[in-house]
């Protein structure tokens, strides 16, 4: 990475002028500017890497109960979600906005063990909600904390506690790049001159800036006296092509299964 990458800084904050105040409208809006999904798409983190897809299924396979239902949590347009729905007997996509929700719908009609609704998961008690409703439930999430702040992290996890219950089992995928946020820019292909299509939209549309998330961040969302990983690892997370359409982008990223720990009495009952 160069000092020329300060040269982006004009067109990003150019780009940025006329974004919505509010993080939720941004995120609307964001999805219904979308007019196509995919590898050549306008959605950055629209990857269709089976790779990652299959490391995701192993280890579901591997470490959750697969009787239970899978909530699949900021779904964007449910590509992730419908691959979930061939594996599990019922998946749920939940994201904060609803246009994202009716693209959802859209890409997956004709589907049977699959639905999706707007929800926003940062927002107190949503989860004992959902979990109500639906009993344990694993869950998947990918590429969600890494736009949040700290206190709507710490809220998430709480809701994503509940929803697991006594059965279910967390897969996390976050990404996890080690520079500045200018270095991201590059990584992602702009450059003074030009910044990708997807990258564009999405500086445009105002979405919340992504931040690392490793084992640090891990660490202070999930603390080992409420939660029990089971796996945590280095990954990638892709994106779809930004160098050219042969050429398609990854993040480095973080990885965690997960499952909450049950609370103990302090004083058991002798038998």
């Amino acid at each position: 990475m160069s000092w020329r990458k300060f040269l982006i800084i004009p067109k990003v904050i150019s780009l940025q002028r006329r974004a919505p105040r509010e993080v939720g409208t941004r995120w609307n809006e964001y999805w219904a500017s979308v007019r196509q999904t995919g590898a050549h798409g306008d959605v950055l983190w629209d990857a269709d890497s089976p790779r990652e897809a299959q490391r995701y299924l192993s280890l579901l396979r591997q470490h959750s109960d697969m009787s239970l239902p899978i909530i699949d949590v900021g779904c964007g347009n449910g590509r992730l979600t419908r691959m979930l729905a061939d594996t599990f007997p019922f998946a749920l996509g939940v994201d904060l906005a609803p246009n994202a929700i009716t693209r959802a719908a859209e890409e997956s009609h004709g589907i049977g063990n699959l639905a999706f609704r707007s929800l926003d998961m940062t927002a107190p008690a949503v989860g004992q909600q959902l979990a109500a409703e639906l009993g344990d439930a694993n869950v998947f999430v990918r590429g969600v904390f890494h736009v949040l702040d700290r206190s709507a992290r710490q809220t998430m996890a709480a809701n994503l506690r509940d929803l697991l219950g006594v059965r279910g089992t967390l897969l996390l995928a976050e990404t996890d790049f080690p520079g500045s946020s200018l270095d991201y820019l590059e990584q992602l292909g702009a450059t003074p001159t030009h910044l990708p299509r997807p990258l564009e939209r999405a500086i445009a549309a105002g979405i919340p800036q992504p931040t690392r998330f490793g084992n640090a961040e891990f660490a202070g969302c999930f603390p080992a006296d409420q939660w029990q990983p089971l796996v945590t690892e280095a990954t990638v997370i892709g994106t779809v092509p930004m160098r050219g359409m042969d050429d398609p982008g990854t993040v480095p990223g973080f990885l965690a299964v997960l499952r909450a720990r049950q609370e103990v009495p302090d004083n058991p009952a002798s038998t």
